[in-house]
């Protein structure tokens, strides 16, 4: 199987996926398109993102994080949220990519298992959240993602035009002081980034603020009347429906009245964390 999943969802919206870590979407309008984030690094996204469209693509980062940047260096045209712009232009420590390595290597080696059981009884694997092998060539030890720089820096409520068609920028700092959704009013389309996830979502970062998140997620819930759907950046769903939104909602602010219950997790670098589960999501928590 190649490493990266694409398929269109609606007109002129590709998602551009590698499989059980990462989703990145590439949004296109009459004049031009921007891929929202570049993925892991781990093969490159360039080439793939330009066989879905002719139109030139620029990047646009909806943080900093390394799994949302590893494709960076490949584009000469980055825009990000001004508190982000200082993290990109430095090199993601190589301690970093082999912890997220050793979680790679623990996934992969309960897919098989997995692939036998779900359709042995469960029939819910599709190719947007089937585990990959680590692509053909690619080398561990040898992963680098450079440095790069933001030709661009965003604010909120700016709008993004590709030309017929207009991202909203919506700061919604909580999972990262410089975390972003964009927002496509026209069609009902709400990229929702790192603020909403289909598994766990990571409130337990050195930079994460639990606060801001129960407030940035109370924004998003707001919106869920004018929304068609809400796509998200990681784990298997790729889509979920408005009133998703209101759940993440209630559950962050339940969790910032009065803890509930929480069980000893890991994050996906092997860092201890406290998971709060909800239906179909969870919050992690700083152990």
């Amino acid at each position: 199987m190649n490493w990266f999943q694409t398929r269109e969802l609606s007109s002129g919206v590709w998602l551009v996926a590698e499989p059980s870590h990462v989703n990145t979407w590439l949004v296109a309008g009459r004049e031009r398109a921007v891929l929202l984030d570049t993925g892991l690094g781990i093969a490159p996204i360039r080439p793939v993102a330009e066989e879905l469209t002719e139109l030139p693509v620029s990047v646009l980062n909806t943080h900093a994080h390394f799994d949302h940047v590893g494709g960076n260096h490949e584009f000469e045209e980055i825009a990000i949220h001004e508190l982000g712009a200082p993290g990109l232009q430095q090199e993601v420590s190589p301690a970093l990519l082999a912890d997220y390595l050793e979680y790679t290597r623990g996934l992969l080696a309960a897919a098989h298992e997995y692939r036998r059981t779900d359709r042995a009884f469960f029939h819910l694997l599709t190719p947007d959240s089937n585990p990959r092998p680590l692509p053909e060539g690619f080398d561990p030890p040898s992963w680098r993602i450079p440095a790069s720089r933001a030709t661009t820096t965003l604010r909120d409520g700016e709008k993004v035009d590709l030309g017929g068609r207009e991202l909203t920028v919506l700061h919604t700092p909580g999972h990262s002081p410089d975390s972003i959704c964009l927002l496509d009013e026209r069609v009902g389309l709400l990229f929702a980034a790192d603020a909403i996830s289909t598994g766990p979502i990571y409130a337990q970062l050195p930079d994460s603020d639990l606060a801001a998140f129960a407030t940035s997620t109370r924004r998003l819930a707001d919106l869920a009347p004018d929304l068609r759907s809400v796509l998200v950046h990681h784990f298997g769903r790729v889509t979920v429906e408005p009133s998703f939104l209101g759940a993440v909602a209630d559950a962050f602010e339940t969790v910032l009245a009065g803890e509930p219950p929480s069980a000893a997790a890991k994050d996906c670098l092997g860092r201890d964390a406290r998971e709060v589960r909800f239906g179909g999501f969870s919050i992690l928590l700083p152990a």
